[in-house]
């Protein structure tokens, strides 16, 4: 009798997911339309909370001024392991007469399209949005997808906790921060609601298990049936009050305390341990039925794979695909020398993609093919060049598939161009030019931002040789001749060296690759081992195939020499 009292006269308070959040007029009338209907299966007045974060709800659950809550996976793991909390409901996905789908649960790290930035990498040492510590898709899952991709999130990065997803997006819209992490589904939304969303992805991590249900310990157990009642019957009601708990298209399942294995899924499901793996892990040899039903269970069950037995045990293709526009990148053989003998120690075989050099519609078609076939499964990670990465859809395809990347040149790109720039500084430049031409291997717009931070040089781009005489010739004509001239690659630099006027004050003249032409003509030039930068491209591939590997210290040491024998006091890297 007087457990019924405390529930005619004491509120059951009821925590939202914030994942679920929603704009302030949108849930002005939905609030009360679940507080209504929960209170109708409770017997009893019942406050629903629209949660901004995970804090807020754990410290009520602690405090006991939370009653029940929607918790993510991760929040939910501390708030058992800490408070006790007991796991009610599960959502899970049920199928849809139309064939829609709720939309994805996975984490998305992403960035400003006009930032410059095209993969995580890039991302070092610059700030970046969380949505908070107890976050699974706007914190932790986009840490790991950060570590895979050799970034610390608390030693490489100016972290800042926004505590909204939206809030999150915002700020990488306005410039605040240079990229964040936050749930797909936000991102779905944000998108259907803008007509143009200027935020390009980086990284998406595979589907994540939704968090259930719970209730704070000490709870009278008919509130709790009666609780579990009304969730399981949430999916029938027609009203909109349902999209503050579920997503469409699934339902509320009794969670349940057993501990289930791959086997027991299988099991259940009535197929063979090896499906549910390839299953789990979207492989392509099962059909998309059995998947979904396979999905269904582990997302009903709860079950979490382990990291390192996943990937001893997944089913990989071993094959590693390399994407190039063409072959005539400087010591490309040396790179693909040092890649190979990296990924032979993980037993893995490398697969060299060029594009070609075909007309600008043939090389698009060209690639949109390698790209279809490197992101059906076949192969288990990609390596790709900066000019792979200016078509944005062609990345968002890579990145959609989970198939981790990584790109080649991005050393090359900070480091080495970085230790030309200190080489021509030693020697007394005050005035350089930047000459990009044709044949540059380095993308032309990437050098530009990289030399874009250093206000002694200026940049110019020709398209033909007679273009070539007449800039050259009017630069050393200038007010102020460059005393320097930077160039794209060893091509251009022979045409720039052809155009330069014989004086007593002659300028320097750098290349950014070192080929045969420079070894024999003998200007200046940036050269780095080959087989050590494709070495630490493949590691850094590998470490987010969660394949470990020997601990080695490769350095990648960028230099610049003048023909065969390296020039004085020119180690910068």
């Amino acid at each position: 009798m007087k457990q019924e009292v405390q529930r005619a006269t004491s509120p059951f308070v009821f925590a939202t997911d914030p994942g679920f959040e929603r704009g302030l007029g949108h849930s002005q009338t939905r609030v009360p339309q679940l507080e209504q209907y929960l209170s109708r299966y409770l017997q009893q007045e019942v406050q629903v909370m629209l949660s901004q974060n995970y804090e807020e709800i754990l410290t009520g659950l602690e405090e006991g001024t939370i009653d029940g809550a929607k918790l993510g996976p991760y929040a939910f793991a501390l708030a058992q392991a800490r408070l006790g909390v007991k796991p009610l409901a599960n959502p899970i996905e049920i199928p849809s007469t139309q064939g829609e789908l709720p939309p994805p649960y996975r984490s998305l790290i992403f960035t400003h399209t006009d930032s410059g930035i095209t993969h995580l990498a890039q991302l070092k040492g610059k700030s970046f949005g969380f949505v908070g510590p107890h976050s699974t898709s706007g914190f932790l899952v986009a840490t790991f997808l950060l570590q895979q991709a050799g970034i610390d999130a608390n030693v490489d990065l100016q972290a800042q906790f926004l505590h909204s997803h939206h809030l999150v997006a915002q700020a990488v819209l306005k410039g605040e921060v240079a990229g964040g992490a936050m749930m797909e589904a936000e991102w779905i939304r944000l998108a259907q609601q803008e007509r143009s969303l200027p935020l390009r992805r980086l990284a998406t991590s595979p589907l994540l298990s939704r968090g259930p249900v719970v209730i704070r310990s000490g709870l009278p157990t008919q509130v709790e049936r009666d609780l579990l009642t009304a969730l399981e019957q949430l999916h029938q009601s027609q009203e909109d009050f349902t999209e503050l708990l579920l997503f469409p298209n699934q339902r509320f399942a009794p969670a349940t305390h057993r501990e289930h294995t791959l086997k027991t899924i299988a099991n259940l499901a009535g197929v063979s341990y090896a499906t549910v793996s390839r299953a789990i892990n979207g492989r392509d040899r099962i059909s998309s039925t059995t998947t979904a039903r396979i999905l269904r269970l582990v997302e009903e069950f709860g079950y979490h794979p382990n990291i390192n037995a996943r990937s001893l045990h997944k089913g990989r293709s071993d094959l590693i695909a390399m994407l190039l526009p063409t072959l005539d990148y400087p010591q490309i053989n040396e790179i693909i020398s040092g890649i190979q003998s990296e990924l032979l120690k993980a037993q893995m075989q490398l697969l060299v993609c060029p594009i070609g050099t075909h007309p600008a519609q043939d090389r698009t078609t060209h690639q949109k093919a390698y790209l279809q076939m490197l992101t059906s499964g076949r192969f288990d990670g990609v390596i790709l060049t900066q000019w792979s990465t200016l078509d944005s859809s062609a990345l968002d395809s890579v990145i959609r598939s989970g198939n981790p990347y990584v790109v080649f040149e991005q050393d090359i790109l900070s480091e080495g161009l970085q230790a030309i720039y200190n080489w021509v500084r030693k020697r007394g430049s005050r005035k350089m030019v930047l000459i990009i031409g044709p044949t540059a291997w380095l993308e032309p717009a990437t050098l530009q931002r990289f030399w874009a931070q250093f206000s002694d040089i200026t940049v110019h781009q020709w398209t033909d040789i007679e273009q070539c005489g007449h800039l050259i010739e009017n630069l050393q004509n200038s007010l102020e001749p460059p005393d320097a001239f930077v160039c794209s690659d060893d091509q251009t630099a022979w045409h720039v060296k052809q155009s330069l006027k014989v004086r007593i004050d002659q300028p320097l003249l750098v290349s950014c690759g070192q080929t045969s032409l420079s070894h024999l003509i003998g200007w200046p030039s940036l050269t780095f081992d080959g087989p050590i930068l494709g070495r630490v491209v493949a590691g850094r591939l590998l470490r987010m195939l969660n394949i470990p590997l020997p601990q080695y210290e490769d350095h990648i040491n960028f230099r610049v020499e003048t023909g065969t024998v390296s020039s004085i006091d020119d180690n910068y890297a």
